[in-house]
C-alpha cells in the first residue's frame, strides 16, 4: 500500500521541484523526472462522479502493474473531485489494463499504446467510464 502511495505521489512531487538535466545518446537535453505511460480517469458511466475507491491492473507481456488511488482525491481548477491511477511509469509498451471499482463491472480495454520519445514515455490518458 505504501508503494501504490509513494507511486501515485510521484507526479506531483516531480511538478513541484526542478529536475537536473541529463544529456540523451542523441545530445538532447533531458529531465530525470519520473513520468507515467498511463494516467487512467476513472468516473461513473451515468453520473461521472468518481467511484469511493479503485485499482488499475495494467499488463504488457510478462509486466504487471497494479496500483490504487490516493486520498483524498485530486482536485480539478472546478473543485470537482477526480479519481485518476497512474501506471507505466516509464515504460513504453502495449497494454491490456483493468479497472476494478466496488459495486461496479470490471472495465477492461486491450491494446493501449504507451510510446516514448528520446527522453521519456509520452502519457497516454483515458477515462474509464465505469458501470454498476
Amino acid at each position: 500500500m505504501r508503494r501504490d502511495l509513494v507511486r501515485q505521489l510521484l507526479p506531483l512531487l516531480i511538478a513541484a521541484t526542478v529536475a537536473e538535466a541529463c544529456t540523451s545518446p542523441s545530445g538532447l537535453i533531458c529531465t530525470t523526472e519520473y513520468r507515467f505511460g498511463l494516467a487512467i480517469t476513472v468516473v461513473d458511466s451515468v453520473t461521472a462522479s468518481p467511484p469511493a475507491t479503485a485499482i488499475l491492473i495494467a499488463r504488457s507481456g510478462t509486466f504487471v502493474d497494479s496500483v490504487g488511488p490516493i486520498a483524498p482525491y485530486l482536485v480539478d481548477v472546478n473543485a470537482a473531485p477526480v479519481l485518476i491511477l497512474y501506471s507505466a511509469g516509464e515504460r513504453a509498451g502495449t497494454y491490456d489494463v483493468t479497472v476494478r471499482a466496488p459495486g461496479y463491472k470490471d472495465w477492461t480495454r486491450s491494446g493501449i499504446n504507451v510510446s516514448r520519445d528520446v527522453c521519456h514515455v509520452r502519457l497516454t490518458a483515458i477515462t474509464a467510464r465505469v458501470q454498476r
